[in-house]
């Protein structure tokens, strides 16, 4: 079982809510700031999602769990996670490596069944919001990109090509008119710097050009 409350209020809302006395400051607790939090979850636990599972379902997986019993995903989001993603978080190490290793347990449920489909939606809103600022901090701090996080873009940016899997399966994407339009438009060129650019540049998705990232735009082309 997985779960974590995070109260934002006074500390002394520990003697009003019953919470500390039986035993639960380690699932809930209060604190004056919980965006760090927030922050932590939206960057690790959402952040892994859309980063590895465009990849592992074009490499064939449909089933989070069993993205976690192949050992090249499951290495590449750690990898991911621990050398890019936690260093740009603004909390205690320790903290940071148990809510990653609690995600990874959450991710290998026996009991569910969750669908790497159902993460896929919006993937490029998605990346904007748990990926886009890591990459950013990543790069701002270490003066290179984080392959991982670059690699995780690629895969989503394949994925709206649509075409057949190895196993046979047809992708089939499924997103907002504009995206579908803008992807569908830019892989008729077949032209990988055409796409890389035309999708980088949609101001509409990243309310920026990426392409004015240091370095992004030739590793993403690299990547497709």
């Amino acid at each position: 079982v997985f779960g974590v409350w995070v109260i934002e209020g006074d500390e002394k809302l520990n003697d009003v809510l019953p919470f500390k006395k039986a035993g639960l400051l380690d699932k809930v607790f209060v604190t004056p700031d919980m965006s760090p939090y927030k922050k932590r979850k939206v960057r690790i636990l959402n952040g892994a999602h859309t980063g590895f599972v465009l990849g592992a379902y074009l490499a064939g997986e449909n089933i989070v769990r069993d993205c976690m019993n192949d050992e090249t995903i499951k290495g590449f989001m750690n990898k991911m996670l621990y050398d890019e993603v936690i260093p740009t978080l603004p909390l205690d190490k320790n903290d940071l490596l148990n809510f990653a290793a609690a995600v990874s347990d959450r991710f290998n449920n026996p009991f569910v069944d969750h669908a790497v489909t159902s993460i896929m939606l919006n993937s490029f809103p998605k990346y904007e919001t748990r990926d886009l600022p890591g990459l950013k901090t990543y790069l701002g701090r270490k003066g290179k990109l984080p392959k991982g996080l670059v690699l995780g873009l690629a895969a989503i940016i394949t994925y709206y090509k649509g075409g057949v899997r190895t196993d046979g399966a047809e992708i089939v994407p499924n997103d907002a008119p504009e995206i579908m339009n803008l992807l569908k438009e830019l892989w008729a060129t077949g032209c990988t710097k055409k796409v890389t650019e035309g999708v980088l540049g949609a101001e509409f998705i990243w309310g920026e050009d990426l392409n004015k990232i240091p370095g992004l735009a030739e590793a993403v082309k690299a990547n497709l």
